[in-house]
């Protein structure tokens, strides 16, 4: 019998294969059962099959759409834990035999409480699995193997369906989790509670969890939201990244380089990511403070000093929302300093490409072209990314490329200039902190628009470095000089570019109604990667209207509503009508108030997935036209 392994779920999925070869089970799974093939699960039906988390009903059949049972369920998330062992563990069933197939994966379910007896005696292996069941189920085992009572979304989705209201209470929370997790995602836009749960929808499922725990243990990372704080603080503020280990070898490693660098200083972490903050909180029970929950956090503290270190690569929108926020907090402390991002300096490039080279020094063979892939951005500091270019040029690094993923040069243009050089493989390596889900999916990914995948596709050889810049040491001391050398928010002599659309003037109250005609009027959006270029509303009769252009096509289609309304919606989707020579995207939508947070939701064409926007109309910058 297995111990329980704590690797993620994904990996202990992976480790089962080893352990169930060459057994008349991994056998049997390995046939091409008639009643898969074509099936809208197939994909994952197949990968449940050969990790050996589920079995054939039959030597010839699957059985996708019959119920899942209670004693089939326990046991896939009991070989997905590593088969854990019971010996010692009473069995309390009279429905189990000591020899049943079952029997182990039961009474490890039992004991951890993940799954309870219809009755005291009895567990009802035969019996079917509701979805709200399912969901709590996995909720438990989720839960163990991340060493939480329970998992929790702070957000809430059910109330987009339709039934919503069939969920019973005490399936809720369990269901807004696996919702919001995207493990269960409904039907015809319904979730259908109480409906049983079929082995083909189980196999999605599982495949979905497995892929959402896949990256790496969050317990090797401190969140450094702990209180106890002395009276100097070190503020360390990152976008974030759900990518576990990757958090704890970048950013986790950058903070504890920062705590043995300041000895008299408390370390503390602030994110300013919220949906990356929401994702770990929900997948792991990990709670990491935003950047206003630290500061909270550092005056009730009674922090006098407070000196706040970003890890962004640049001084961009980010940076610029960061200063500007620690202006509306300076009275709170005696003495509010900041250091500078990374590349501030001609010394931090210079140092900053050394170590690039060095990161991938196996690849001066004459053959081999580094592409280094940064976010891109729509702000000034997007000129961090040609400067670096020129750096590594001038040093004599010919062979060393930079693109973007959000900006120019894209894939497509490094590819062109990869050619040029004549260069016959490729190493991918992300420029930027961390190694996260860009890292992981728009460079090393297996779609067809990842940065792999269109380098493949142009007959190279490729190799990805999923690794984050800060995992390296020079970056490391380099952004513990810049702690050294903070300033106060006045004296750092770098400029400071906000967001535009979170520095707009604030409604005057009580505005009155604007009259009938056509206004340009300014848009603040809560979510600083939605760029909105100028907006124009149009009042008639009561009614408004806005036509509202981004400075993007990253996003294809808006809806008044929620994210999670817009993927089940069948009516209100408004599509973009593309502009600039397809470089901007305008949408005409309905405005139910001004100087109001309206929910809206944005379709974007990279991930196919709905995002929630907050939109507030500013009535006090309305002009005629």
């Amino acid at each position: 019998m297995k111990t329980r392994n704590k690797l993620p779920a994904l990996l202990l999925a992976l480790a089962m294969i080893l352990g169930l070869a060459g057994t008349a089970l991994a056998v049997e799974n390995k046939k091409n059962f008639g009643d898969v093939s074509g099936h809208w699960a197939e994909k994952e039906i197949r990968r449940m099959l050969e990790l050996g988390l589920m079995d054939g009903r039959s030597g010839d059949a699957f059985a996708p759409n019959a119920s899942m049972t209670r004693a089939e369920l326990v046991t896939a998330l009991y070989r997905l834990a590593g088969e854990p062992d019971v010996s010692g563990v009473k069995n309390p069933f009279a429905d189990v035999a000591e020899d049943a197939g079952c029997r182990d994966a039961v009474l490890w379910a039992a004991r951890e409480k993940i799954v309870n007896g219809k009755t005291a005696s009895a567990f009802a292996p035969d019996g079917s699995v509701t979805r709200q069941e399912l969901a709590k189920i996995l909720n438990g085992c989720a839960a163990l193997a991340v060493k939480q009572e329970k998992l929790a979304s702070r957000k809430d989705v059910l109330s987009a369906y339709p039934d919503a209201g069939d969920v019973s209470a005490w399936a809720k929370d369990m269901m807004n989790w696996a919702v919001a997790s995207g493990f269960i995602t409904g039907s015809n836009n319904r979730l259908s509670p109480k409906g049983t749960a079929t082995r083909a929808q189980v196999a999605a499922i599982l495949c979905r969890y497995m892929d959402d725990a896949s990256t790496g243990d969050a317990s090797k990372d401190n969140p450094r939201n702990q209180d106890g704080i002395k009276e100097n603080e070190l503020l360390v503020v990152s976008f974030g990244t759900s990518f576990n280990d990757n958090r704890a070898a970048t950013i986790g490693a950058v903070e504890a380089a920062m705590e043995k660098a300041f000895p008299e200083y408390s370390v503390r972490r602030g994110f300013t990511a919220d949906t990356i903050i929401e994702h770990i909180a929900r997948r792991d029970g990990e709670i990491i403070d935003g950047v206003k929950e630290a500061l909270d956090r550092a005056k009730a503290n009674g922090v006098k000093n407070l000196v706040v270190q970003p890890t962004h690569l640049m001084n961009g929108w980010e940076y610029g929302d960061l200063v500007k926020e620690l202006e509306k907090r300076e009275a709170d402390f005696e003495s509010v300093k900041i250091g500078a991002p990374l590349l501030t300096t001609d010394d931090d490039f210079a140092k900053t490409a050394r170590a690039m080279v060095d990161a991938a020094a196996l690849a001066q063979d004459g053959k081999t072209a580094v592409c280094y892939m940064g976010h891109g951005t729509e702000a000034a500091s997007n000129s961090v990314y040609a400067r670096m270019q020129k750096v590594l040029r001038d040093g004599g690094h010919d062979n060393y490329f930079i693109g973007s993923v959000e900006a120019a040069p894209t894939a497509e243009d490094l590819v062109k200039l990869v050619k040029e050089g004549g260069y016959e493989k490729v190493v991918l390596r992300p420029m930027m902190i961390v190694a996260g889900d860009h890292a992981n999916n728009d460079m090393a990914g297996e779609d067809a628009d990842s940065w792999k995948s269109v380098f493949t596709a142009a007959g190279f050889e490729v190799q990805c470095e999923v690794r984050g810049l800060g995992e390296l040491k020079e970056i490391q001391d380099l952004l513990t000089a810049h702690a050294k050398d903070a300033a106060a928010l006045a004296e750092t002599g770098i400029d400071v570019e906000p967001n535009p659309e979170n520095d707009k003037p604030t409604a005057e109250p009580g505005k009155e109604a604007l009259a009938d005609g056509v206004y340009t009027i300014t848009v603040d959006c809560k979510e600083s990667m939605f760029k909105i270029d100028h907006c124009e509303l149009t009042v008639k009769g009561g009614r408004m209207t806005a036509a509202l252009t981004l400075g993007s096509a990253s996003f294809d289609k808006m809806f008044a509503g929620s994210a999670a309304a817009a993927a089940l919606a069948e009516t209100g989707v408004v599509d973009g009508v593309a502009s600039g020579g397809g470089e901007m995207m305008t949408f005409t939508l309905d405005v139910a108030a001004l100087d109001e947070a309206l929910a809206f939701a944005a379709h974007s064409v990279r991930k196919d997935a709905w995002y929630d926007r907050t939109l507030t109309f500013d009535s006090s910058s309305a002009a005629a036209k």
